[in-house]
């Protein structure tokens, strides 16, 4: 049994070896690209490419490796390649361990450089001021619609979408103390303990509500009241020291949030795109059909309304359609569009991502390092 098994690790160390070897030559191919790219003056990110690996991977994996699995790695060793050319500097709405910030990790890595900021317009401005290679922004969720304040923003700024990402909005309780009735306060954003307000009543019903700006807030709150829990993520847990008391307490579960990064690059078509844009019509009857109509050779999967603060009582419309901007009938269309429109905007076009897949922070508890029953040993 004993030899079996010093026969199976020595193959396993073999196989190590010979990865240790690949991924190098993959990083000295890796800076020779970035050689490339920077002496013909090219953009060193082009999201397509990451996510055409990532697709054709994808089909030639027949296991015992997971699909979530395989992402994470590639991730990650997408993340290695570009640090090696570049560390990518990513500007994010903060503070550290929020969602927007998982969902920037979720897209770039953990080797990538990540700039928490105080608002939305700090996020926009970091980018466009050149502080930031990219940014990432919250774009809608799946129990409340569409992020009013980023639509703005993608309508005022002269920005590009290069690629999304969807995210599992999942809420733990968290604390110093160990049994959930001896909670006092529960620290968390308004919109989380909203979500989580049934859970709540029948399980810690005694505790009052103290409402944070976001839910990384709510975690070092809780960290600082022996008496208090916070509504946060496994990673502001982690981040905090804090124990794990209850899992999943959303009263809804599934719901999902929608990211957009927001760079300098103009996408090539990959076969599977989408096409964000924004446009508005004239006040005559009809004239949103019209507009409608002019897409119709197109599969829209969004749209919303939502009014324009320069001009009273008019309306902008944002639409997310499938296909890019260079394929026949998508180009057809938004020349079709242009013509029945008062103004028109496309935000950019890029891959596509399965809002059915999300990035779930549960499959990320093997590379967190940290033991979440309450023990808070390291892990072997």
């Amino acid at each position: 049994m004993d030899e079996n098994l010093d026969n199976i690790r020595e193959e396993i160390d073999g196989i190590d070896s010979e990865l240790l070897g690949l991924l190098n030559r993959r990083m000295e191919l890796a800076i020779e690209v970035g050689r490339i790219k920077a002496s013909g003056g090219l953009p060193l990110f082009h999201p397509e490419r990451e996510q055409i690996i990532s697709r054709r991977l994808s089909k030639l994996n027949q296991g015992p490796l997971s699909e979530e699995s395989l992402r994470s790695i590639y991730r990650e060793i997408f993340a290695a390649s570009r640090l090696i050319q570049y560390r990518l500097q990513v500007a994010f709405p903060g503070p550290e361990w929020t969602p927007s910030h998982l969902a920037s990790i979720s897209l770039f890595g953990h080797s990538a450089s990540y700039m928490p900021c105080g608002s939305l317009e700090e996020v926009f401005d970091s980018f466009l001021k050149g502080k930031a290679h990219l940014a990432v922004i919250p774009i809608e969720t799946s129990l409340h619609g569409g992020a009013g304040h980023s639509l703005d923003l993608l309508y005022e700024r002269e920005v590009r979408v290069i690629s999304e990402c969807y995210l599992e909005i999942a809420h733990y309780l968290c604390g110093n103390v160990r049994d959930p009735r001896d909670i006092k306060r529960v620290y968390g954003p308004p919109h989380a303990i909203e979500q989580c307000r049934r859970w709540l009543l029948e399980n810690a019903g005694q505790a009052e509500h103290s409402e944070c700006s976001s839910t990384a807030r709510a975690a070092l709150s809780a960290k600082e009241d022996p008496n208090g829990a916070a509504i946060c993520n496994l990673y502001a847990a982690q981040r905090y020291g804090l124990r794990i008391l209850a899992e999943r307490i959303e009263d809804v579960p599934g719901n999902t949030a929608r990211f957009l990064a927001l760079g300098n690059c103009s996408n090539q078509p990959t076969g599977d795109d989408k096409t964000s844009l924004l446009f508005a019509v004239s006040d005559r009857p009809g004239s949103l059909l019209a507009a409608l109509g002019a897409l119709s050779s197109t599969n829209i999967t969004r749209i919303e309304s939502r009014p324009n603060k320069f001009f009273s009582w008019q309306y902008l419309f944002y639409a997310d359609i499938e296909g890019h901007r260079e394929d026949d009938n998508v180009r057809a269309a938004l020349d079709s569009l242009a013509k029945n429109v008062t103004f028109y905007k496309i935000l950019g076009s890029y891959p596509k991502s399965d809002p059915t897949r999300p990035f779930r922070i549960e499959k990320e508890k093997m590379r967190m390092g940290r033991d979440y029953s309450g023990g808070g040993h390291e892990r072997g």
